[in-house]
């Protein structure tokens, strides 16, 4: 328990219900988006305001920001390893694992991660709440893009993330699901079969893992 202590202080949970509102999430058209060098949309655009802690920066904008980034040259090259950061965190060892965060989100600024523990660093070393707090509205963020992004009651309507490290974080952190009985391939999903929690009520849950399942087959193909 100890280790959601400081999510639960500092973040406002969103309860999800199923009939809450959805954004749609077509790649094709956020492909468009971010890179139309003529639209705000434009996705360098999009990281300036980001890495700039722009509060201004809606659901949508967010969603393209993170999605988008699965349409960078480097997206799964520069997948985060998260083994460092828990293990880092769980020894305490706070300096190390801000340096670890800020090389990690240098090159993947969407990493959930590595925002969540870089929040978590800089409050353990006692920086100002304005320092921290605006990494964990990162996350809060992003996480809210994909909770948004379908209701997980099939893979039609599934969550989608960029990573499969996503799904877990979502499972265990954010609808705090305790126990998972059986993961299987559904398609391009996921699909999990599961405890419900006072925060997902369903017993079974499904992510939408395409994007990195196809940009994997777009790699090998350009190796023949």
């Amino acid at each position: 328990m100890l280790k959601y202590l400081f999510l639960i202080i500092t973040l406002f949970v969103f309860e999800i219900s199923f009939g809450q509102d959805q954004i749609n999430i077509n790649f094709a058209e956020i492909k468009s988006k971010i890179e139309d060098s003529n639209s705000t949309s434009y996705y360098p655009k999009l990281l300036e305001r980001f890495e700039s802690f722009d509060v201004t920066l809606s659901l949508e904008e967010n969603a393209l920001i993170y999605y988008g980034f699965s349409f960078q040259k480097n997206y799964l090259k520069n997948k985060p390893s998260e083994e460092q950061l828990e293990l880092l965190s769980n020894n305490q060892e706070y300096e190390k694992l801000k340096i670890e965060c800020e090389k990690i989100l240098e090159k993947n600024p969407v990493s959930l991660a590595a925002n969540n523990k870089m929040g978590l660093a800089l409050y353990k070393l006692g920086k100002p709440e304005s320092e921290w707090k605006k990494y964990q509205k990162r996350y809060r963020d992003f996480r809210k893009v994909i909770v948004y992004s379908g209701d997980g009651l099939s893979c039609d309507s599934a969550f989608k993330v960029i990573y499969v490290s996503d799904e877990y974080n979502i499972i265990y952190d954010y609808f705090e699901i305790s126990k998972l009985d059986k993961q299987s391939l559904s398609g391009l999903c996921d699909h999990f079969t599961n405890e419900s929690s006072k925060f997902y009520k369903a017993k079974e849950i499904y992510f939408d893992a395409s994007r990195s399942m196809i940009r994997n087959q777009e790699i090998i193909s350009t190796k023949k």
